[in-house]
């Protein structure tokens, strides 16, 4: 069976068979490094200067940006901003603060970061956005956020071609499926296997979205 989760060693998603297509790369650290990320973040972003060379050892001041988006910190992220991080600052896989906020739908983030200019279609190196980040959780508020504020609804990631309503149907999150329907999301389009969002739907059992679907 292929599924079209998110691979990564964060709460939700995991590869349970291996064949499975993933569409998202792990998010750089172990939980260990995260945990320290954090803490160091913490301290250093409120009490130093914006600067290189003001960073914690090993920790990059756009990592140590996006790790607070990926936590929720709005008043860190805040922090960040106020002192010239830019919005849409990347990492090595082009991946965003908002797609990071928006994997672990803190809708509070996503739209502080969209109010201050963030891209809402950018991409990073698999072609996947903030909206098939967030459409993997069962984040409705933070998926109609947005697609409110532009986000297209039929995006496909390069890797595999998964939209946002696949990655929704696919973990059977029934009202991310609801708000991207009602938003446009096309029931038709195939991924690179010829499967659609209903494929997924059906094979992991999720009756609820594909009453939706179909």
């Amino acid at each position: 069976m292929k599924s079209a989760s998110l691979d990564t060693d964060v709460d939700r998603a995991s590869v349970q068979e291996h064949d499975v297509a993933s569409i998202r790369t792990p998010i750089l650290y172990d939980w260990g490094m995260k945990k320290l990320l954090t803490l160091m973040t913490l301290i250093w972003a409120v009490a130093a200067p914006l600067a290189a060379q003001n960073a914690p050892p090993n920790i990059t001041l756009e990592k140590a940006f996006l790790e607070m988006a990926l936590n929720g910190n709005l008043a860190a992220v805040r922090e960040f901003v106020t002192k010239g991080t830019p919005v849409d600052s990347t990492i090595d896989d082009k991946s965003t603060a908002l797609m990071w906020s928006s994997f672990n739908g803190h809708t509070p983030v996503v739209a502080y970061l969209l109010e201050h200019g963030a891209s809402v279609d950018l991409k990073d190196n698999n072609g996947r956005t903030a909206l098939l980040y967030a459409s993997s959780g069962p984040y409705a508020e933070t998926v109609g956020l947005l697609l409110r504020n532009g986000a297209d609804a039929n995006v496909q990631g390069t890797a595999e071609g998964f939209t946002p309503l696949m990655m929704a149907a696919s973990e059977g999150h029934v009202e991310v499926v609801r708000v991207l329907l009602l938003n446009g999301a096309s029931v038709a389009i195939t991924d690179q296997d010829g499967d659609t969002a209903s494929t997924f739907a059906r094979e992991k059992g999720h009756v609820e979205v594909l009453k939706l679907l179909e």
